[in-house]
């Protein structure tokens, strides 16, 4: 059976004039709202920037190279990521945090980038990041559960292979039914494959968040995407998942925990 996936990207949902390629989009510096978030985690950010400053792209403890000076994040996903991954990437970068990068590939799939095979090689490319943020599952289509497992294993297994000691997972997006049939469907999509992720993926030792409640308003005019307020919410919603997996590498790091090789998956 053939994949369907959501076709329309942001652009039709009135948001972009074209599709953002790789880091190329104008990042928005007015969401500061998260920052909020960041209070209670000001120790650990402190702590992760307190660390020992090395050559920017060193791996840890390869041939006595010198460490990073704090732990490095990388967002990968669908066509939400054009417009998550820059907001996201501001709102660390003023707490501190080290982003090495973005892969947005609208209308794609789990699966798809299971197929494609290239995720190691993207996050090996950027730099090897110790924290992967994932944004997948508004297009999977998957058979059962048990199939669905292993495509999410995959893409758990690769992001480990290329350096990630800690992965955050940020589930399924809502839909806005009353924006017509298409985004109906969608929807229930993506509330089943949210339910699934939230039983899988902590089996994996993923951080899974669940976006559902922080993206119930601003939808896009397909009722799938969102306007800039709501990716600005979005990116605020799950900005503290983040910074905790960071301040926890940084701990990690500090005390020579093992490495994520080490660690069951």
């Amino acid at each position: 059976m053939a994949e369907i996936t959501e076709e329309s990207d942001v652009a039709r949902a009135g948001v972009l004039d074209a599709p953002a390629r790789r880091h190329g989009l104008e990042r928005d510096l007015k969401g500061r709202s998260g920052m909020r978030a960041l209070r209670p985690l000001a120790p650990f950010v402190l702590l992760a920037l307190s660390l020992p400053a090395g050559r920017a792209h060193a791996r840890d403890g390869v041939d006595g190279a010198p460490e990073r000076a704090t732990p490095g994040v990388f967002i990968v996903g669908d066509s939400h990521v054009q417009m998550l991954g820059p907001m996201l990437t501001n709102r660390l970068e003023e707490a501190g945090v080290r982003v090495l990068g973005h892969e947005a590939r609208p209308g794609w799939s789990t699966l798809r980038y299971q197929r494609r095979g290239d995720l190691r090689e993207v996050l090996e490319a950027a730099g090897r990041p110790e924290v992967v943020v994932v944004s997948l599952g508004g297009n999977d289509i998957p058979a059962s559960a048990e199939a669905y497992e292993a495509q999410l294993r995959w893409v758990v297994t690769q992001a480990r292979a290329a350096g990630a000691r800690h992965i955050v997972w940020l589930g399924p997006a809502t839909s806005d039914a009353s924006r017509g049939e298409r985004a109906r469907v969608v929807g229930a999509r993506h509330e089943r494959n949210a339910d699934w992720q939230r039983a899988l993926l902590p089996r994996l030792g993923v951080t899974w968040v669940d976006s559902r409640p922080m993206t119930r308003r601003h939808h896009g005019r397909d009722g799938v995407h969102f306007t800039r307020a709501g990716y600005r919410a979005w990116s605020a919603g799950v900005l503290s998942d983040v910074t905790v997996a960071v301040a926890v590498e940084a701990g990690d790091r500090a005390v020579g925990a093992p490495e994520a090789r080490d660690r069951p998956s």
